[in-house]
């Protein structure tokens, strides 16, 4: 971010930030020991444990969406993340966060026209030919209006909620603690590093001039392919709070029945969902690093269509051939080429025993399960969780490379995708040539 945003993305003064923290603190703790007092029940029958399981499910989801409504910020965003998990979080996560992928309660109108005011220096309704008051879509740091320009040009409207800097950065502070605090009482739930991967990441996303840039790196990446859209970018309508790109409608990645009815095959979807990443990740090392079901949209073609470029990636490109020689290693269950391709991306063990680094590469091969599905394997995972902790216990990782923990969150977020689309997409046969071409 530049100069005069530094000062911009500090902390909330002392009171509301505890305030903040306490609220989510306490929530934090109710939803906790809810867990907890199922797991100590020894009473219970099977039936009985995964009926009050069920439950604390639907409580906590609730006591989740509520408090992000209330709060917003980031806390928004890692309820979108959750709720873009299908492969993992249980369903009733995902059908009560769901609702905050982009249909946040909105903020009013005097203030998006305040920012537009500010950022681009006349009234929304001077600058374009018609601007819709009413939002489209809201989600965690903005909030989307459809215009039209004076050129008669459909375009989306992004305009960044006022103050929003210094509640996210607030909210990095406060999930810090937490986080912390978690990681010591359930040592197998350590989060730290992805916490601190998104603080480094997430200021980036306030820069909605950088955000236009990395669409147009995008767009350029995809020009070869008539099945991948990306909006195209109003720059004389653009700046750091407000971004205007090209209108594009379609159904949501997430919305099958929507898919079917519109004759769309989903498997056909999750297929150029694919291919676009691969090429992204492993040819070009630069990526769109967001795939929840709110920044994808489907039109009949099929055509996939990326939206929203706040958070995105450029890998170094020796880090990303070593990471291409990785993905070889582990779709062919290479032990050898495994180690060394770990230890090439700069991961660290605290004691020097490749058992480890063969084991966390396996456990990316087994949670898919038996059949190779291109998602997690909700009943395989527990099994291979359990036996990886007892590994990393035993020789833990001691230094996990940021930029391999961002992929993670993407691969994480795509196998929620790949579920609800139902995949039957051959990921080895799919991975395979980019990985090569570049390994």
């Amino acid at each position: 971010m530049g100069a005069r945003d530094i000062g911009e993305f500090r902390p909330l003064p002392l009171p509301r930030r505890l305030g903040r923290f306490l609220r989510v603190a306490w929530n934090f703790v109710v939803i906790y020991l809810g867990y907890k007092r199922i797991q100590r029940n020894r009473r219970l029958t099977p039936e009985e444990r995964a009926a009050r399981y069920a439950q604390q499910h639907r409580r906590a989801a609730e006591r989740m969406y509520r408090l992000a409504v209330s709060l917003e910020g980031l806390l928004i965003k890692t309820c979108q993340f959750v709720s873009s998990r299908a492969d993992v979080a249980p369903p009733e996560y995902i059908a009560v966060l769901s609702r905050l992928q982009d249909q946040v309660p909105p903020r009013p109108f005097e203030q998006v026209r305040t920012v537009i005011q500010e950022e681009l220096g006349a009234d929304p309704h001077e600058l374009f030919l018609s601007f819709e008051e009413r939002p489209i879509a809201s989600a965690s740091l903005a909030q989307v209006h459809r215009a039209v320009t004076r050129e008669g040009e459909r375009v989306a409207v992004k305009v960044q909620y006022p103050g929003i800097a210094r509640v996210v950065a607030t909210d990095l502070q406060n999930l810090r603690l937490l986080v912390r605090i978690l990681a010591r009482l359930e040592p197998n739930f350590d989060f730290r590093v992805v916490l601190d991967e998104m603080a480094r990441y997430v200021p980036r996303e306030l820069d909605f001039v950088e955000e236009g840039k990395s669409a147009e790196r995008i767009a350029e990446i995809h020009a070869h392919r008539t099945d991948i859209r990306v909006p195209k970018v109003h720059w004389d309508l653009t700046s750091r709070r407000v971004i205007t790109l090209e209108y594009i409608d379609g159904i949501k990645i997430s919305d099958t029945a929507a898919l079917h009815a519109a004759g769309i095959d989903p498997n056909a979807v999750a297929l150029i969902m694919t291919e676009a990443y691969c090429e992204q990740i492993l040819v070009h090392g630069f990526f769109h690093a967001d795939p929840h079901p709110g920044n994808l949209l489907v039109q009949p073609g099929p055509v996939v269509v990326f939206l929203d470029f706040g958070m995105t990636k450029q890998l170094p490109d020796e880090f990303r051939r070593n990471y291409a020689r990785l993905t070889i290693a582990i779709l062919q269950q290479d032990e050898a080429a495994m180690v060394e391709a770990f230890r090439a991306l700069g991961f660290e063990t605290k004691y020097d025993d490749p058992a480890t680094l063969v084991a966390l590469g396996r456990s990316f091969f087994e949670v898919t399960g038996p059949d190779g599905r291109p998602y997690v394997d909700a009943d395989v995972m527990p099994e291979v969780n359990e036996r990886l902790s007892r590994i990393l216990h035993e020789n833990p990782v001691t230094r996990i490379p940021g930029d391999v923990v961002l992929i993670f969150r993407v691969l994480g977020l795509m196998s929620g995708l790949q579920k609800r689309l139902d995949s039957r997409v051959s990921m080895t046969e799919t991975i395979t040539p980019f990985a090569l071409r570049e390994a």
